[in-house]
């Protein structure tokens, strides 16, 4: 399971098992009420792209919290109104659902601000960026353009999935600015985890990393769709002169950065999981 789809899985366990329920997490999530003889299924709560999933038939409610990086296929509806309860993870994601007639919710992602916070740890990366780069072809999230957008400043660029979630703060904060250069996204948790840990974001003024980031945004050069395996993208390229412009102006005013990485931190308050998530009680049985 990808890094993003897995940090949600694990919010939403700890916020439902917080509120009493108890949860299996397996291929998606089994949240089930104590009964007197044992635990009792009462949602199947699925966490991910809409192409991943289908409804499961096992007597409980169903729930899909789903995102994607573009147009959904008109035949999805088939499948996507057979569940109970359809939740977006964003407002770009909920539009491409109702151009295919399929209602939902939007129920923003939220992360533990506990653990995401300010530490009094040594800056000695002025940028990161943390994403997907799947290889030479993937020009979703481009990567492969952090280094250039960076240099001569240090940068530290993380794509791949080893590292330890609760280290991921650290990390963090041992940087001075973030960068998100993706062109297409359905939700965009690093972002919220660098505001959350005091860092500005310079990014590229893409759906849906423009709903959840706060720092500087740069309007992208062009907008074009690109499909891959029955998968649609709607791509934003980013204005790498313009992010690279706009990164070096805050690493050398360090009045200002010092101001925005502390509006940062605010912004990210609002995505409290205790807060984004208390939907989901509401389609809950009390526990």
């Amino acid at each position: 399971m990808p890094r993003g789809f897995a940090s949600l899985c694990r919010i939403v366990k700890k916020f439902l098992e917080e509120n009493g329920y108890v949860v299996h997490w397996g291929a998606w999530l089994d949240v089930c009420i104590r009964t007197p003889i044992g635990a009792r299924l009462v949602l199947d709560l699925q966490i991910g792209h809409w192409a991943h999933f289908k409804p499961p038939c096992r007597g409980a409610k169903t729930c899909l919290w789903v995102t994607t990086e573009g147009r959904i296929k008109p035949e999805a509806k088939s499948w996507l109104k057979q569940y109970d309860y359809v939740f977006a993870q964003s407002k770009f994601v909920k539009r491409m659902l109702e151009e295919i007639d399929v209602h939902c919710e939007v129920m923003y992602p939220g992360i533990d601000l506990d653990l995401f916070k300010p530490m009094n740890m040594k800056k000695w990366i002025d940028v990161l960026s943390i994403g997907i780069w799947e290889s030479s072809w993937d020009d979703r999230k481009f990567m492969n353009r952090v280094l250039e957008v960076a240099f001569p400043f240090t940068c530290y660029v993380h794509t791949r999935s080893n590292l330890e979630y609760s280290e991921l703060p650290k990390l963090y904060n041992q940087a001075k600015v973030y960068v998100s250069l993706s062109g297409c996204e359905g939700v965009n948790i690093p972002v919220i985890e660098a505001n959350a840990c005091g860092l500005p974001v310079v990014y590229n003024d893409a759906p849906a990393t423009n709903e959840f980031a706060f720092g500087i945004p740069v309007k992208p050069v062009r907008v074009y769709e690109r499909e891959d395996r029955g998968i649609y993208f709607l791509i934003h390229e980013p204005d790498i002169p313009e992010i690279r412009k706009q990164v070096h102006a805050l690493l050398r005013d360090q009045k200002r950065l010092e101001e925005l990485s502390k509006r940062a931190r605010e912004h990210a308050m609002k995505f409290d999981y205790r807060k984004t998530l208390r939907k989901l009680l509401e389609i809950l049985p009390p526990p």
